[in-house]
């Protein structure tokens, strides 16, 4: 059960993974969304993508582009609690799997928690359809719903890293399982060693992401190119404008390319030809994009905070890559790997052979014994 896959970013790219995985095993699945998928902008975003044996939509409403009107989300989060009840009591299903966690960390029988609500404005992390106000009063009410739910039937919690898991055991006094979100590895694989001078960020064009930084770090970078690339939607139109504005102002724009809703092929093309990952989001959740660059050959920038650093990184810099904290110190990163061709083919080598370790066989290994378990104690 997933609230829409029409959001096109990473809770819905892994609830994706879960339905592959789960065919894979054999087992018989039915997505249940509140609006109608549009698969044809999925499989665009997501490139070959497993379909489940049956949709169900719950609502005749498309929800996606109204997620700015303050009452659509609060009716669309009611309906999808009360889908939950109504799947979990009916047991018409062995199992019942919210992909959908951060909202809901109950009722059903496994829960997938992203990140949880009530901890996204300690770090910064609004989203782009509504505003820090109306996003506090919608914590404060799911704090209270959720705790009374746990109380009715808590669910087993799955979360997809260590710095997430940490979150969740301060914040919900809650255990859960970290399951890394699955790569394609083998996609990405490339042992390209005439690179370009190139910098590449992929990420959805929304204000929690901090892309405003890389006309900053740019600003003092002299040879490199940096493109951003990823999926804009109706609610990135003021990151644009204002990435735009910036790039300008700071007189960069021939060093910074925007790239919005470029086709999957030509991510993995992008990737393949630059040297550097710039990863810009503190506190990130994961960070997928993060492993597909790795496994490409670039070389990741990230900051010291959150699962590319906790995870990805190990907490080890100049091992697998780099993290810093300040603009100053992303640029000084960015020309010492640019300078140093050696340093760059070294790292390159040690950042795929580390992104093999979220390949997405792992993935479904450890999620067909989770499924397993649950089974073997129900």
């Amino acid at each position: 059960m997933h609230l829409s896959l029409n959001f096109l970013g990473g809770e819905e790219r892994l609830c994706l993974s879960f339905i592959n995985a789960l065919k894979k095993q054999g087992c018989h699945v039915t997505l249940f969304t509140l609006e109608k998928t549009d698969w044809r902008a999925v499989g665009k975003v997501f490139g070959e993508i497993t379909l489940p044996d049956a949709e169900v939509n719950m609502s005749s409403l498309f929800i996606h582009g109204k997620f700015s009107s303050p009452i659509i989300p609060l009716l669309s989060y009611l309906a999808y609690f009360e889908g939950l009840m109504a799947l979990v009591s009916r047991r018409k299903y062995d199992i019942v799997i919210n992909t959908y966690g951060d909202m809901f960390t109950s009722i059903a029988d496994l829960s997938y928690v992203h990140f949880p609500i009530t901890a996204t404005l300690n770090y910064g992390q609004i989203p782009a359809f509504t505003s820090s106000m109306t996003w506090k009063a919608y914590s404060e009410a799911f704090k209270v719903w959720d705790f009374f739910a746990s109380k009715i039937r808590p669910s087993v919690l799955l979360t997809n890293s260590k710095f997430t898991w940490q979150v969740i055991k301060d914040l919900l006094k809650r255990d859960a399982i970290v399951l890394h979100p699955p790569v394609a590895v083998k996609d990405y694989l490339n042992r390209n060693n005439q690179r370009k001078n190139y910098v590449i960020t992929v990420s959805k064009f929304t204000p929690k992401r901090h892309l405003h930084k890389i006309p900053l770090i740019a600003k003092e970078i002299k040879n490199a190119k940096f493109i951003v690339a990823g999926v804009a939607d109706e609610y990135s139109i003021e990151t644009l404008q204002k990435l735009r504005r910036m790039i300008k102002f700071h007189n960069v724009e021939d060093r910074v390319s925007l790239m919005p809703n470029v086709p999957r092929s030509t991510l993995i093309s992008l990737l393949r030809n630059a040297k550097v990952y710039l990863h810009t989001m503190p506190f990130e959740h994961f960070g997928t994009s993060i492993i597909e660059a790795m496994a490409s050959g670039c070389v990741p920038v990230v900051h010291r905070s959150g699962g590319p650093w906790l995870d990805i990184l190990n907490e080890q810099q100049g091992v697998y890559g780099f993290s810093y904290e300040s603009i100053e110190e992303a640029a000084q990163t960015i020309n010492f790997i640019m300078d140093r061709e050696e340093v760059w083919r070294k790292m390159s080598e040690k950042a795929q052979k580390r992104a093999m370790c979220y390949d997405e066989t792992i993935f479904e290994k450890k999620l067909n014994a989770i499924i397993d378990s649950f089974v073997r104690i129900n």
